[in-house]
């Protein structure tokens, strides 16, 4: 386990450090998943989100509100999972 600590800048913005980004094999223009867990944020690879929602102890757990709430509409990869 590591921790790093990284700064907010005016636009949002953070940086991955870099010995970070290659212990995970993290790529320019790959895509994340930002998640709020209670007062906590986690960043994790889209592909492990994928994995979890293809289980279906995952859809016994959520409700279709409670993704509607979490996803808006220009997060059209959910919409395979998610359709309405």
């Amino acid at each position: 386990m590591k921790m790093r600590t990284v700064v907010l800048n005016e636009r949002g913005q953070i940086v991955i450090p870099e010995e970070l980004r290659k212990d995970l094999g993290l790529k320019a223009g790959q895509t994340l998943v930002l998640l709020e867990v209670g007062d906590e944020l986690l960043l994790r690879k889209e592909g492990a989100v994928v994995s979890d929602l293809e289980d279906r102890r995952f859809w016994n757990a959520v409700t279709r509100r409670a993704m509607e709430n979490m996803w808006g509409p220009e997060d059209d990869v959910w919409d395979q999972y998610a359709p309405k």
